[in-house]
């Protein structure tokens, strides 16, 4: 087992201290010790064991490296979206427009996680899975589930759109919520250490927040870690950033939840009018959500001057840094395909 700073590695287990720590950490165990595979998708290097990332920091979600090039407005708008319960691409699709090669109607897509969190079962699970934690602290039964074995496992079943997430297991320990995420296939820079760091440490903070203690650790297993050739190469040139957070000197980083009893209202109400304008409870609808969202707006007319002066009203500093560096990179290739 090598030591790398606050992060441990061994074959196919990671102990890492946020998601950029870990992107760097296992693209170079993967070139080293991945074995070659044909898929649908292009050649790729996959792990020959499934795979174990442990995140110490899962709130330090947000990524930064330029060679990602990820999209913070899409995860945050997507995180908000699942948290929501939502199927529905009204809303999500103006962000990504290839959310649409995931559905076969054009309008929902059947294995949105959130729509299986909350509603899919003919329940919300959320209601369940906090009041069991409530109850019972020691508990190892409470368990998310995402897949559905009668409808995914159908021969006949021609879905564009199966979850690749399939359970999520919650366990307090030391009056903090440990979360673990069970997946079947995994591409490891659009999935793992991308959409789904900021996906599933978002639901483990709501969780946390309803139960009343803070996050622990959040560990992802994936049956199949997988890296497409094509993506790699994009990544080529990294650097190590492994205190992307603590280098950055962050100060205002506020909570998902300030109040518990009407965080679930206001969501609705803001993804269903969005620009409607309140004294909203819960901060991160004016402060962050709605700046984000100008700041996309803006961006789509290619009003840079007025994209610029939203993300820098973003009031978290890793979403409004990571956002301002994403229209940097975006300015750049407008301006380079004027050139």
């Amino acid at each position: 087992m090598a030591l790398y700073g606050k992060t441990m590695r061994s074959d196919h287990s990671f102990c890492c201290v946020n998601v950029s720590d870990a992107l760097y950490l296992i693209k170079q165990s993967i070139e080293e010790n991945g074995v070659r595979v044909e898929t649908r998708n292009g050649p790729a290097l996959e792990f020959p064991n499934p795979c174990i990332i442990t995140y110490n920091n899962p709130k330090e979600r947000v990524m930064f490296y330029p060679e990602r090039d990820a999209n913070p407005i899409f995860h945050f708008m997507e995180s908000m979206w699942m948290l929501d319960g939502r199927k529905d691409l009204h809303f999500i699709k103006r962000f990504n427009k290839q959310m649409e090669q995931y559905s076969n109607d054009k309008h929902t897509v059947s294995g949105a996680y959130g729509y299986r969190w909350r509603s899919y079962f003919a329940r919300d699970q959320f209601e369940t899975v906090i009041h069991r934690l409530k109850r019972y602290p020691n508990d190892r039964r409470t368990v998310l589930s995402m897949w559905d074995p009668v409808h995914d496992l159908r021969q006949d079943n021609e879905s564009k759109d199966l979850p690749c997430n399939t359970h999520i297991y919650f366990y307090i320990r030391n009056n903090m919520l440990d979360m673990t995420v069970c997946n079947r296939s995994n591409d490891l820079i659009w999935g793992a250490c991308g959409a789904n760091a900021v996906h599933m440490s978002f639901l483990q903070e709501y969780i946390a927040t309803m139960v009343g203690i803070d996050v622990g650790t959040y560990t992802q297993f994936s049956n199949n870690l997988h890296a497409y050739d094509v993506t790699l190469k994009k990544l080529e040139g990294m650097q190590p950033d492994y205190d992307s957070y603590a280098s950055r000197n962050f100060t205002t980083l506020p909570p998902l939840i300030d109040d518990i009893k009407t965080f679930d209202n206001e969501l609705t109400l803001w993804l269903q009018h969005r620009a409607v304008s309140k004294d909203w409870t819960n901060s991160i609808f004016a402060n962050v959500a709605q700046p984000m969202l100008q700041t996309w707006n803006a961006w789509k007319d290619k009003d840079w001057k007025k994209a610029y002066a939203n993300a820098e009203r973003i009031g978290s500093d890793d979403w409004c840094v990571a956002t301002l560096e994403w229209l940097n990179r975006r300015k750049d290739l407008f301006n380079g395909s004027k050139v």
